[in-house]
């Protein structure tokens, strides 16, 4: 070992020595009695303070006590309000409901009028009739044309209504013209009759269209009286166990709540009262509601939450007591021992010093100390580096550096030997070694020359450290920095693509880190212009100082901060509003700019990603709407009575689709009809011409005088065979009078009887026995249901007639034959069969089975599934409406009473199973089925 070395160690054991003997010194003897300080007393006084403890327990507790009281207390009153809100949903529906249903027959009367043009005495009384039977709360319905009231029903007890005038009572003309005015129907209450009671009265005003277009025609009013007593019984308000209920009128003008309509008037100053608004037909009503019973404030505030608490304050506040009387012992005792505790760790501190010292020159952290002889062999190590180079120190003692056995053998000495030969320093010199698992380690040296006191050189003493993670680090970076700069790359790629739209990336101080071709293109600006600069570049001024002075509303001057402009989108991560991008050229551009924030894997901002698409093209488009718009205005306003007009005849629209649908269907009819008539009467018109000439030939001779048997028996001849064309012809165009008279009848009537069903079916297939030879399509028929049909043959004839119409339009494709006839073709087949017995339908009645099919292209499933559907064809534009089959499924499901199948797959045709009752639903107690078959 070196002198320096040994003299250093010897120096320092020496000062260890003489800072161990002067802390002995110091230290009292073990013997020393101890004696508490004099001091010690000041602090009896506040020996109390130490049971602190116990009071704040007792506080906790009792304030806990008191959070699960008013928690309880709480939670009862959101759950009664929520019951609350609840019942008086329920009761609000059923009010609507009741009213609906009671005033519901003026929408009849008014359809009935408009349609007819004005109403009979026995269609009025016949459905007021009904209304009233079925409503109880009705008490009387009046119809008033021209405000005079000519209908009344029941007339007993009403003799003084009829021919009422209305102009003559103010009151309720001038409800009559506010309802006229609005246009709609309107609901008053509370009103006392004159025949006595608390009444409802709605009074809804007729409009009659006009054909030629001009605005609707005022024909006079419909008012439904309802007995308000009654009304409220049957919506159930009278009975409600839970609830207090009233109603009050709702003023719309000045949206505040009206006089009262019926109800316990204090219900609107409870406190935990709640309210629901009531639509009815005419008017709106606030339902006010409370609960009954009042709040037991008692029973939530001693509830077993509360008691329980209490009795758990109490034993934490005891065992508090206790804990505390033992903390005070055991502190005693803890003094006692940290005295004695403290005297020994003082003795082993000073023990230690010089060992602490030693080590922490020895060991320089995580480097290490080496040693050199003048031939540059290793005679000292300060540590075994196993773990940091792989070495072992002993197996490299008297070894030169380049000797080493773990040294990497493809290492180049020629330098570093070269350096140490000239005995000069040399810092960080790196080289690698091989450990025995083979790994390869990377160590960084630093060395200095020692030269003894004669100037002769003595070796070299140094440091040495493992730089190996640093190395891998140092490589895992630059892979990193490659796959980065190649995610870069695509990353660029991708944003270059999009050149629709402005892709600018900027850090947190708002300096652009990126600008895709897109933002080239828009602004003009090449990216190597733009980068590193700040953003505010491509904005207009007055815009960032507008933001500025809201970001900053104290400050008098109109200054920009683009970190204030930046920090204010913190509040959300994505942001988009309209800006003005500045060209290149100085033009402005508006553009709808998304700002998104974007994050770190640590979920700190790292900057601002803004993508902004130019919409200056739909901003002008704007500017040129709104200027239309206020052109337009003028001409709204004289187009106002029109639109209303085209409102009401919106709302029929769907009833008279369906009408000219069958309309449609019948016209069909009606064109095949006069087709199948065209020759048998072409038949008899030019053999009725013939005989006429033969006839006036015949008296030519017999005036002449010249007649010969021959002649007249030729005539003769003729004449029968001429009035057996006639009468042929004749018969057949009799058979298709009567069977189109009796399908029109039953079409357009909706009139049940007793029929067979073989007969309706042949009455279809002779009036669609023009558009199926069209087609080429033959029809074979197997009825095997022989029982009559309580039922109607018109609707169900229409079924068929929409069933066999389908098949033509869609499951087979038009023939292409010009100027020639079609010929019917087995490959182009309907089938249509009758089982007797068919599947159980609701309400027991006895069914039979209809099936249709064909042997067609078939639908899809996506065809199948929505067949049914309203308005749903393939052959839009083609001459389909999307009505035929809804309309099947309506009848069937409907009027007859029964159930409708399909089944169909593409290429295997179509098949529609038809399960129908023997007897037919009677529809004559709600007047829904035949009646709405009728209107359509």
């Amino acid at each position: 070992m070196p002198i320096e070395r040994a003299t250093f160690l010897k120096v320092l054991v020496s000062r260890h020595n003489e800072s161990s003997e002067l802390a002995t010194s110091k230290s009292p003897s073990p013997d020393t009695p101890w004696s508490p300080p004099a001091s010690r007393s000041r602090y009896r006084p506040v020996i109390a303070l130490t049971y602190w403890p116990l009071v704040v327990t007792s506080l906790v507790g009792l304030t806990l006590c008191f959070m699960l009281g008013q928690a309880r207390h709480e939670q009862d009153r959101a759950q009664e309000h929520s019951r609350l809100l609840q019942d008086l949903s329920t009761v609000r529906a059923r009010l609507e409901a009741t009213a609906q249903a009671t005033f519901g027959p003026t929408l009849s009367l008014e359809a009935m009028i408009q349609l007819d043009g004005g109403i009979t005495p026995e269609r009025f009384n016949a459905l007021s009739q009904r209304v009233i039977t079925l409503l109880p709360q009705v008490r009387n319905i009046v119809a008033a044309p021209d405000d005079v009231a000519r209908f009344v029903y029941p007339v007993t007890g009403n003799e003084s209504v009829i021919n009422l005038q209305y102009r003559s009572i103010p009151i309720q003309y001038a409800q009559i013209q506010l309802a006229r005015s609005q246009g709609r129907a309107l609901l008053v209450a509370p009103v006392k009759l004159v025949q006595g009671g608390i009444g409802i009265i709605q009074r809804t005003p007729v409009f009659l269209p006009q054909l030629d277009g001009t605005a609707p025609a005022y024909w006079g009013v419909v008012s439904v009286v309802s007995d308000l007593g009654k009304f409220i019984q049957a919506a159930g308000l009278t009975e409600h166990p839970r609830l207090t209920l009233a109603l009050y009128q709702w003023d719309e003008e000045q949206h505040k709540k009206g006089s009262l309509v019926w109800g316990d008037p204090a219900t609107q100053d409870r406190d935990n009262s709640a309210q629901e608004f009531v639509h009815l037909p005419g008017a709106t009503w606030i339902l006010l509601g409370a609960p009954q019973a009042q709040p037991n404030l008692f029973s939530d505030w001693l509830g077993v939450e509360v008691m329980a608490g209490l009795l758990a304050t109490a034993a934490l506040t005891g065992l508090a007591g206790v804990v505390v009387h033992r903390r005070r012992q055991l502190q005693a005792k803890n003094r006692r021992l940290s005295r004695q505790i403290e005297e020994s760790q003082r003795n082993q501190r000073a023990t230690k010093v010089a060992e602490e010292r030693f080590r922490s020159l020895t060991e320089l952290s995580a480097d290490w100390v080496w040693e050199q002889d003048a031939q540059y062999r290793f005679v000292y190590y300060s540590r075994d580096n196993v773990g940091a180079t792989g070495s072992f120190s002993p197996r490299i003692l008297g070894l030169r550096r380049w000797e080493s056995p773990e040294a990497d053998p493809h290492i180049d000495w020629t330098d570093h030997i070269a350096q140490v030969e000239r005995h000069e320093p040399f810092r960080n010199f790196e080289y690698s070694q091989i450990s025995a698992k083979g790994e390869l380690r990377h160590v960084s040296i630093s060395g200095e020359p020692l030269f003894d006191d004669l100037g002769q050189f003595a070796g070299y003493r140094g440091t040495g450290r493992d730089i190996t993670d640093t190395k891998l680090a140092e490589l895992a970076l630059r892979k990193s920095e490659a796959t980065l700069q190649l995610t870069k790359d695509r990353l660029q790629a991708v944003l270059d693509s999009a050149r629709e739209v402005s892709i600018i990336v900027t850090d947190l101080n708002g300096r652009i880190v990126l600008f895709n071709r897109g933002a080239e293109l828009m602004l003009g600006y090449a990216e190597s212009e733009l980068l590193g600069q700040s953003v505010a570049r491509i904005h207009v001024k007055e815009e960032l100082q507008s933001w500025g002075a809201q970001l900053n509303p104290a400050d008098d001057g109109l200054t920009f901060d683009i970190d204030a402009f930046m920090a204010q989108k913190f509040e959300h991560d994505t942001v988009t509003s309209a800006w003005r991008y500045v060209r290149k050229d100085g033009h402005h551009l508006n553009v709808s700019l998304t700002t998104s924030l974007m994050r770190g894997r640590n979920g700190k901002p790292s900057g601002w990603l803004a993508i902004a698409r130019d919409v200056s093209a739909q901003r002008q488009a704007q500017r040129d709407l709104e200027r239309l718009n206020v052109e337009l205005e003028t001409r709204v306003e004289n187009r106002t009575s029109e639109l209303q007009q085209t409102l009401t005849a919106l709302r029929h629209t769907q009833d008279d689709l369906l009408r000219a649908e069958k309309m449609a269907a019948l016209g069909s009819l009606v064109a095949g009809i006069a087709h199948e008539l065209n020759t048998p009467l072409g038949n008899c018109l030019t053999t009725a011409s013939t005989l006429e000439g033969m006839t006036q030939q015949i008296r030519k001779h017999f005036d002449s005088g010249q007649m010969r048997k021959s002649v007249l028996q030729s005539y003769l001849d003729d004449a029968r065979l001429a009035c057996s064309i006639l009468l042929r012809s004749m018969s057949t165009a009799t058979e298709l009078v009567t069977h189109f008279k009796q399908i029109s009848v039953d079409q357009t009537t909706a009139q049940r009887r007793d029929f067979k069903l073989q007969s309706v079916v042949d009455d279809v297939l002779v009036l669609l026995r023009t558009p199926l030879r069209k087609a080429g399509v033959t029809v074979s028929v197997e009825i095997g249901v022989v029982d009559k049909l309580d039922s109607y043959p018109g609707p169900l004839g229409q079924v068929l007639t929409n069933l066999i119409m389908n098949a033509i339009m869609h499951a087979f494709e038009p023939l292409d034959v010009a100027d020639t006839e079609p010929v019917e073709s087995p490959d182009r087949h309907i089938l249509i069969r009758a089982l007797p017995a068919g599947p159980a339908l609701p309400g027991s009645h006895p069914s039979f089975t209809l099936i249709l099919e064909d042997n067609g292209q078939g639908m899809t499933y996506e065809v199948t599934r929505r067949a049914f559907d309203p308005f749903f064809t393939t052959k839009m534009g083609q001459g389909g409406t999307g009505l035929g089959l809804n309309i099947v499924y309506n009848i069937v499901t409907g009027i007859l009473g029964g159930l409708v199948d399909l089944h169909s797959e593409p290429g295997q045709g179509a098949r529609f199973t038809l399960n129908l009752p023997y007897v037919a639903p009677d529809h004559s107690a709600h007047n829904t089925g035949v009646d709405g078959l009728r209107s359509r």
